[in-house]
């Protein structure tokens, strides 16, 4: 299979498989809403080296892990978002099923940023060692992301009712997926 070339669209971003060099950007992109919101469930924003494992991880299983790039308001390249498939649980049986994680820098958000690291990152999915993708998305606040799960052909298909407590609130989880073998991006 050959991996997709890095490849700009119409609104200027920029997507392509991440490098090590990457990492600083995302682990600062992922600080923002671990401190700030409740779209993820950590309390804590993972150190540099953990994002480093993580990273060696998911790209030594042969999944995507890509950024967004963008020129800001100075002309400087910046990285304005993050997707990757990660390990969706660690049992044997769950070796091709997936859970996406994207997050976009703020005050990135609604210029398609979203839109292109979905693209890229189911276009980058190998069939061969990924058939289900699952997302797990908090209810307050999800808004945007369950429309972005949609549009790229993810089904809802349950809720956990207040199954999160962070910032002094029981969120709901709604769960999506995405079978590949059955449609295409």
């Amino acid at each position: 299979m050959t991996e997709p070339e890095s490849v700009v669209d119409a609104a200027g971003v920029q997507v392509s498989d991440a490098t090590i060099d990457d990492l600083e950007a995302v682990a600062e992109i992922y600080a923002h809403y671990v401190q700030n919101t409740v779209a993820t469930f950590d309390y804590v924003a993972p150190t540099l080296d953990q994002w480093h494992a993580k990273y060696a991880a998911i790209t030594g299983a042969g999944r995507p892990f890509v950024v967004a790039r963008t020129l800001d308001e100075t002309s400087t390249e910046r990285i304005v978002g993050y997707a990757y498939l990660g390990t969706f649980r660690g049992m044997p049986a769950y070796d091709r099923s997936t859970e996406d994680s994207i997050y976009v820098r703020p005050g990135y958000g609604g210029r398609g940023v979203g839109s292109a690291l979905m693209a890229g990152m189911l276009d980058r999915a190998n069939r061969d060692n990924v058939r289900q993708i699952v997302a797990v998305i908090a209810a307050t606040g999800g808004a945007g992301s369950i429309a972005l799960h949609s549009r790229f052909g993810f089904t809802e298909v349950g809720r956990l009712r207040s199954i999160g407590l962070k910032a002094d609130q029981w969120i709901d989880c709604v769960y999506m997926q995405k079978d590949l073998w059955e449609h295409s991006s």
